[in-house]
């Protein structure tokens, strides 16, 4: 192709995007008011608010895409007849409420009628039957993940824009218009909408446009992976990953619900930006914070359409692994108000099931460290042969991975690294965590002397190296998610430690995870000076108790926490008449233990009696 060539293409397709893009600007208005004379309207993310929105920005979503690629001569009819009919489908559910068994048949014979008749073969398989099943399964589960992410105001249409930019690109790269025309309208056609549904919005797409436009994606993810030379693995693994962020969602939301006994049909608050939202993180910066994620997600996909085979198959247990943590920590999140045992106790059929296999055997996580094991053992290689992975060299590493997983199980259980529990994961985990990897490369570079596995005496150093790093990553990852999300949430309770000690680091630990929501440690002071300006917990030592006024005045703090049991009497009345003066509380952090005391007789009223005095360890009270 010349680059005149290619340069007419671009500029055909650009025209494409941006005629979707006025379209929308213009249109969206219209369908505002349309949405508020036909009362479809939802009502806004805000629980404070009981205000409601026009749900009909899918009607000039579609219509300017349309409207874009006839002008441009590139509508398709899978496009035309399938996002025409989820549209009307869509429309109806907003208006008069379709029941889920109802929405569903509906979109399943659009999606079947596509897949059978317009959208042509994509080999999965070597049978053409199985490849349109595969098909089928993959539209519906876009188009309903695409559908559940649409649920703050502008985290789907920046989602739907990076996905279709990621296309597009694909598209431009191989020089297909029937690609990149539609993902470049459909970008141009959000971006218009985005100007209208920024929080706070003033029209949500609603049903009408999340669901055609879910299929959308999903066609266009198919023709992108379908488009790549480097690799046949890339038909799978680039839709996946360009769409990773709503089906991650989803996948998350149906096993949380799964586990807690609910249905998945039913609304609930399991999703990613409610939890989020949840946590103290405000609308926007929960929105800014999934778009980021989204867009980490479609520059691997298109790294994974360009990159060498050898390449892309040995980056794939590092995104699974990625994906896997995130999925673990919010579905652990789950569990934060009720522990899964006493969700267990109540529970019945198949949420014990989960229950049982993912937190009491562990099965979750052993599965994960799959996807890690692999990851440590392609990484070693490629270190060891400076990344220059050639055909024969992946084949050998792939006939000896299965090996690796086999002798690399029995060094975690003898090291005891599935005792451990990753949201109180510590120091003395650690330690196990590294003789655990310690034992693995010993037994693999034993084992290679009599298996199919690719080594030497610096593989072997370096499988060990990665497996203890991930390891120590991968478990520590939910205190380090949690610490991000609360320097992600809005904070109300900045709070000052007092000792920078054993006592005081606990103190930002209980900040941290019993205070979530609302509190954060700004710093610690300590009486001796030689601390000052020494990191604890993240944070600087700024001074010594005499310093608290220019501490104040440096780092404003709302509340002060005393972590320090050998703190001078004069240091503490110091700090009691700077919080009387600024109306600031000063606290104690205990962490004593007491004798428990017996238990009164129980009275016939029921009242039982117990120690008045008695304090849990990890507790604050006023001084």
């Amino acid at each position: 192709m010349t680059s005149l060539t290619m340069l007419d293409l671009m500029t055909n397709e650009w025209t494409t995007a941006a005629i979707a893009f006025l379209a929308a600007i213009v249109t969206m208005p219209v369908a505002t008011r349309f949405g508020r004379w036909m009362g479809i309207t939802a009502k806004v993310a805000s629980p404070l608010s009981d205000a409601r929105v026009p749900a009909t920005g899918g009607i000039s979503l579609i219509a300017s895409i349309v409207v874009a690629l006839v002008i441009t001569s590139h509508l398709a009819g899978w496009i035309a007849i399938g996002a025409g009919a989820m549209l009307a489908v869509g429309l109806v559910d907003d208006a008069l409420a379709l029941s889920p068994g109802q929405k569903f048949s509906c979109q399943l014979a659009i999606i079947a009628w596509a897949a059978i008749f317009v959208l042509p073969r994509y080999a999965f398989t070597p049978w053409q039957l199985l490849d349109v099943g595969i098909t089928i399964f993959w539209l519906v589960a876009t188009t309903n993940a695409f559908n559940l992410v649409d649920g703050l105001d502008g985290l789907a249409a920046g989602i739907g824009i990076t996905v279709a930019a990621a296309i597009a690109t694909i598209g431009i790269v191989r020089g297909v218009p029937a690609v990149t025309a539609p993902s470049l309208a459909v970008a141009g056609a959000f971006g218009g909408f985005l100007i209208f549904n920024l929080p706070p919005a003033s029209i949500i797409m609603g049903d009408a446009g999340a669901l055609p436009l879910g299929y959308m994606l999903g066609v266009l993810a198919l023709q992108g992976g379908a488009l790549a030379t480097n690799s046949r693995l890339t038909l799978w693994v680039f839709p996946v990953l360009v769409m990773l962020v709503p089906l991650l969602d989803a996948g998350i939301v149906t096993v949380a619900r799964l586990a807690m006994g609910k249905a998945i049909s039913r609304h609930g608050l399991e999703h990613v930006h409610d939890r989020l939202r949840s946590l103290g993180v405000t609308e926007w910066r929960t929105v800014a914070s999934i778009w980021t994620v989204a867009t980490v997600a479609a520059a691997c996909a298109i790294a994974a359409n360009l990159l060498p085979h050898p390449d892309v198959v040995a980056a794939l247990p590092f995104i699974a692994l990625a994906a896997a943590v995130i999925a673990l920590f919010m579905i652990d999140l789950t569990f934060d108000a009720r522990p899964p045992s006493v969700a267990y106790g109540y529970l019945q059929g198949g949420a014990r099931y989960i229950l049982s296999l993912g937190y009491k055997r562990r099965i979750a996580e052993a599965a994960m460290d799959t996807a890690l094991i692999s990851a440590a053992y392609f990484g070693a290689c490629a270190l060891r042969l400076d990344f220059k992975l050639t055909p024969e060299v992946l084949t050998s590493m792939i006939h000896g991975l299965p090996w690796v997983i086999l002798l690399t199980y029995p060094a975690f259980l003898l090291a005891g690294v599935y005792r451990g529990i990753w949201r109180y994961a510590g120091l003395s985990d650690s330690f196990r965590f590294a003789g655990g990897a310690m034992i693995a490369g010993i037994i693999v570079a034993v084992g290679s002397d009599f298996l199919p596995i690719r080594h030497s005496g610096s593989i072997a150093v370096l499988y060990a190296l990665l497996l203890v790093n991930l390891l120590v990553a991968t478990r520590m990852s939910f205190q380090m998610l949690r610490k991000l999300i609360s320097r992600l949430a809005t904070v109300t309770d900045r709070v000052l430690v007092v000792g920078a000690g054993e006592i005081g680091t606990v103190a930002a630990e209980f900040v941290l995870k019993a205070r979530t929501r609302s509190a954060r440690v700004v710093g610690f002071v300590d009486g001796d000076a030689f601390k000052q300006g020494k990191i604890l917990h993240g944070e600087e030592v700024l001074g010594t108790p005499e310093d608290i006024e220019s501490i104040h005045a440096r780092v404003p703090f709302t509340e002060i926490i005393v972590a320090d049991e050998e703190l001078a009497p004069e240091q503490t009345e110091r700090l009691h008449r700077f919080g009387r003066a600024h109306g600031i509380p000063v606290r104690r952090f205990s962490m004593q233990l007491h004798e428990m005391q017996e238990l009164a007789p129980r009275e016939p009223s029921g009242v039982v009696g117990a120690a008045p005095d008695a304090m849990p360890i990890g507790a604050v009270r006023p001084i």
